[in-house]
């Protein structure tokens, strides 16, 4: 009554083995594994030339935000530089201004 189960040979392996499909699902009430599967789901077009092209123009944009950023900060550096000369220029302009109106003031 009983007949064991024959699994179906779908064809040879490297070493001329025979190889055979897996084990055909019980009969009855499906098992859990069937159950928890999924029905598959469509696949998703995703425009990755477009991905791409957003990519390039954020490195483009950022990279252009950098240099700016340089531009700004060496600006500011020579700015900085220029205005510590103007200080040291003026201050020996008022050093000698203050030593010629001494000399004028005891009329020399």
């Amino acid at each position: 009554m009983n007949q064991p189960i024959e699994r179906q040979q779908i064809g040879y392996d490297l070493a001329g083995n025979p190889v055979y499909a897996a084990w055909p699902a019980p009969y009855g009430p499906s098992s859990v594994a069937q159950q928890a599967t999924q029905p598959l789901q469509p696949i998703k077009v995703h425009p990755w030339g477009a991905y791409i092209a957003g990519g390039c123009l954020g490195v483009l944009a950022l990279t252009v935000l950098v240099v700016a950023i340089a531009f700004v900060v060496l600006g500011f550096a020579i700015l900085a530089a220029v205005l510590a000369l103007a200080v040291v220029a003026l201050t020996i302009c008022l050093v000698v201004l203050r030593s010629m109106w001494r000399d004028v003031k005891k009329g020399r």
